[in-house]
This record gives C-alpha cells, sequence and structure tokens, in this order.
C-alpha cells in the first residue's frame, strides 16, 4: 500500500536554528544584562533590578516557541491585533449598512473586501459563471462544484490510480496553468446539516410502490436520519493574476467582457482535467450559487431557506452574499450573523508514513458544521530550485559549523535535511513544488457548542498525527480562508524564499 511521507516543520532560522528577530532579542537581553550588572556595581540597585528582569523577558522572548511558533513572530500579530481593536476595525457591518449597494459589488470584511462581479456566460450561452475579480489584487477567482467517489472502499489499485491521476492534475495545475496565470488554487470541504433531507426525498421521487414494507421502512429511517444527516460539498477554487493575461485580455478587447472570454477559456480546460481525474464535476458556480457558499457560511440559519429555493430562484442574490454584521470575540472566536466560528491553523503535518486514507476521519468521525481548507500556491520551477539549492546550502553550513563548535546534531535536524534531499529528488523528477495551508473552520449556534465541536476536532487531528493550533488574534482572516471557497490565507512569495 502507497504511503506519504510528510516533511517536518522546517526549524532552520538564519544562524544554527534561531531568526533574526530571536537573535536581536537575545542580544538586546545580553546588552540589558550587562547595564544591570554596571548599575549594581554603582549602587542602583532598583535600576539593576529592572533591567536583570528586562533582560530575562527578552531572552526568555527571543529563545521560546508559544504554539508552534516562535514567540517574536507573534508580535506583529499582537500588535495588529491591537492596532485593529483601536481603530474599531475589529467588527463589519454589511447587507443593508454598505456603503455601495450597486448589483455588482459583493460585499465581505476583511482582507476579501474588494470583490466584485463579472458577467460571465458558459459555452452554452445560457449558464452564467461567477467570476469574482478583486480590484486591488488584480486578480479572478472562480469554484468548480466537485463529487468524487468513495475511496476507502476501493481496492488498492483503484485507489492508487486515482492518486496518480490527482497528481497528474496538480502537476498540470502548477506548470501549463501557473504559466497561463493561475497563481493559487484551494480545495475547500465543508460539511452542513442536510436540512432538505435529501435521502427522503430521493426516496419519494423515485418510489414506484408506497404501500410495501419495504417502503415503509425505509420512510422511517430516512425520517428519523433528517435531525443528524449532513451534507459533503467540495469545491476547487482557482485564482488566476490578470497581469499575466493582460495580453491576451487586450487582444480581446480589454473589457469585463474580454477577461470572461479570456478566463473561462482556462476554466474549460481546468474542469476537462479534473472530470479526466476521475472526479465527477458540477460545473462551475453561478453568482447566485456561489453568493449562497458565501452567504451560508456567514448565517449559518439561513441554510435551509436557501436549500429549499429552486429554479431560477435558486441561490442568493449575488451582492448579499456577505454577511450582515462580523466581529472578533476576543482573541479566538469570529461572530457572524446567526454562528460562531473558530478557524485552526494544520502547523505540522504526520511525521510518521501515513496511507493515503489517513485524513478520512476528519470528514466522517466528527460532526457539526466545519470546513477543511487546502490552500496551495505553485511555486515557479527557477525559484523552486533557487530555494531548494539555497536550503541545502544553509543546511550543509549549519552541519560545518556545528561540527566546529562541537555541537549535537538532533534526529529531527537530520530528518529536515532528508526532506531537503527528497524535495530535490522529486524536482528533478518533475513534480511542481507547492506553497501550502491547512485550516479547519468549525462553525456552531453558540459558543458552549463551538468549544465542544473544537475538542472533537483537535482529537481527531491529533489521531491523525497532525499538530493543530487556534489562529489567535487572526480570526477574522481565519474565516475568510477557511470557511470560504475564495483560495486566501498564503503569504505572497518574497524574492527566492519558497
Amino acid at each position: 500500500m502507497t504511503h506519504f511521507q510528510f516533511p517536518p516543520r522546517s526549524t532552520r532560522g538564519s544562524v544554527l536554528g534561531f531568526s533574526w528577530g530571536q537573535i536581536g532579542t537575545a542580544v538586546a537581553g545580553v546588552i540589558c544584562l550587562v547595564i544591570a550588572a554596571n548599575l549594581l556595581t554603582v549602587g542602583r540597585q532598583d535600576a539593576a533590578g529592572g533591567m536583570l528582569l528586562l533582560s530575562l523577558l527578552l531572552i526568555t522572548v527571543g529563545l521560546l516557541r508559544l504554539r508552534g511558533r516562535r514567540v517574536t513572530e507573534w508580535t506583529p500579530i499582537v500588535v495588529g491585533a491591537l492596532v485593529q481593536r483601536a481603530a474599531r476595525q475589529d467588527r463589519y457591518r454589511g447587507g443593508a449598512f454598505a456603503a455601495s449597494p450597486g448589483a455588482e459589488h459583493l460585499h465581505l470584511p476583511g482582507p476579501a473586501a474588494g470583490y466584485r462581479w463579472v458577467p460571465a456566460l458558459a459555452a452554452d450561452g445560457l449558464t452564467e459563471v461567477g467570476l469574482l475579480h478583486h480590484r486591488r489584487e488584480g486578480t479572478v477567482t472562480a469554484a468548480l462544484i466537485c463529487a468524487g467517489s468513495n475511496l476507502v472502499l476501493a481496492d488498492t489499485s483503484v485507489q492508487q490510480q486515482r492518486l496518480a491521476s490527482w497528481a497528474d492534475v496538480l502537476n498540470l495545475l502548477g506548470t501549463e496553468y501557473a504559466d497561463s496565470g493561475l497563481v493559487r488554487w484551494s480545495l475547500t470541504a465543508r460539511a452542513v446539516p442536510d436540512t432538505g433531507n435529501r435521502a427522503q426525498r430521493y426516496l419519494v421521487q423515485r418510489a414506484v410502490d408506497t404501500s410495501s414494507p419495504a417502503y415503509e421502512s425505509l420512510a422511517e429511517l430516512t425520517a428519523a436520519a433528517a435531525p443528524s444527516t449532513q451534507r459533503h460539498e467540495v469545491y476547487l477554487a482557482v485564482v488566476f493574476d490578470l497581469k499575466r493575461l493582460s495580453a491576451e485580455i487586450a487582444d480581446a478587447g480589454g473589457t469585463d467582457a474580454a477577461i470572461a472570454t479570456v478566463i473561462l477559456d482556462k476554466l474549460a480546460g481546468i474542469d476537462a482535467s479534473v472530470r479526466e481525474s476521475g472526479v465527477d464535476t458540477g460545473g462551475w458556480l453561478t453568482p447566485r450559487g456561489y453568493a449562497a457558499v458565501l452567504r451560508t457560511q456567514f448565517d449559518p440559519q439561513d441554510q435551509p431557506h436557501v436549500d429549499m429555493r429552486a429554479g431560477t430562484q435558486a441561490g442568493v442574490a449575488p451582492h448579499m452574499g456577505g454577511p450582515v454584521a462580523a466581529e472578533n470575540i476576543g482573541w479566538s472566536s469570529y461572530r457572524h450573523d446567526s454562528g460562531v466560528s473558530q478557524t485552526l491553523w494544520v502547523y505540522e503535518m504526520p511525521r510518521q508514513p501515513v496511507a493515503m486514507t489517513w485524513i478520512t476521519a476528519l470528514y466522517t468521525r466528527t460532526v457539526g458544521r466545519r470546513a477543511v481548507t487546502v490552500v496551495a500556491e505553485p511555486v515557479p520551477a527557477q525559484l523552486a530550485q533557487l530555494a531548494t539549492r539555497r536550503d541545502k546550502v544553509a543546511r550543509a553550513g549549519d552541519e560545518v559549523t556545528k561540527r566546529k563548535m562541537r555541537l549535537v546534531r538532533t534526529a529531527r535536524e537530520d530528518e529536515e535535511a532528508r526532506s531537503v534531499e527528497q524535495v530535490d529528488r522529486e524536482q528533478a523528477a518533475g513534480h511542481v513544488r507547492y506553497r501550502y495551508s491547512i485550516l479547519v473552520t468549525v462553525t456552531a449556534d453558540s459558543e458552549e457548542q463551538l468549544r465542544h465541536d473544537v475538542r472533537a476536532i483537535k482529537r481527531v487531528l491529533g489521531r491523525t498525527g497532525c499538530q493543530a493550533v487556534v489562529l489567535y488574534g487572526e480570526q477574522d482572516q481565519g474565516f475568510v480562508a477557511g470557511a470560504l471557497p475564495l483560495a486566501r490565507g498564503l503569504k505572497s512569495i518574497r524574492g527566492w524564499a519558497a
């Protein structure tokens, strides 16, 4: 059976595993210690005691890690959250309070603000496709409905075939489509209550003999399952950079219609590639369908009403996809309309080899409303080679330095070095290097229920070998990245670091 071996999260810093922020903080602590000794020499004991405490604090902050991050990495997060609260930017009012009520605008909070709808018709000339144009970032986003068959119950050969087919799709997205303007993609799998009880409706619509004992038994079973039935939905969101497509858009006229024409041509190829890999697709979300997904994520109690709409009234009006009100609750929760959410960041993948279905428990052994999102960004081939070369040189330099200083080399450092060699071999074999992040957003009706559901999710993640942490101070950004199929949540590549 095929197993995965995830590389450990790198702990290497600028010098001997320490970042420049840590080194600067520790040096400042040593300077304070020297000042404290000088003050003590001249008899100023109170001032010396204060500098000594400051020195210990700085050295502790510089050397320790807290919840998967260096303490120095928490500084911009805490400062940003405090500034956000001081400016009263930690709460959002949309809907009737929106500044621009135009039908082409989509009012979302925080980092998702700035989206507008671009009119687009599919090849049949009738079906609308929801294209979200972010004016400030210069990107266009679309989401594909996906529905795969059961992988757990399939034979090992079938599992390996599907895995190989999906690997081909990932390589295609990272090569051909990345060269054609694709900058990010995400897979969002959300579980929501099946308020419409599709099983019961299917039985009523397809049954021939409604007087048989078999029908009565199935009807009773489906009716009893209604309160606990969940519906699983999967969306593949793709983001295109308009700057990379500027020549094609200019040739097509340079208007919104030209943008739609160019993007729809790319989307048709992605849809075909996904279907060829064995994943069923339901087409690209329409504006009303896209807005319905966003709206029901912000307002869970609106889910039954949205599910009951059909025909031309299905979904939600495109400009009403955002929340009416949203705000941060403390440091660890996010309240939005009728729901309360908490987003977890999976900062460490399993260190032991895992089977192909290692994460299945996250979808099948948990209840409640949740969304699991994988956000990925393909790294350009030349940049990936430079990053790998830099990692190998840095590892070799650290090894030489530690040998000269007679420092101990840990097993984790050996494993990280092995993973660098593995990535180098995979890139040499033609595989695409990705930057990625996994986010899990849990939504509940109350804070008490939220705490219960989050504990259940953490237990499941722990059993799968993952280590997750709550995004303290970043819950508004975490919700946008983890709960909404917008392919957000990754920092831009800076320089030649990948």
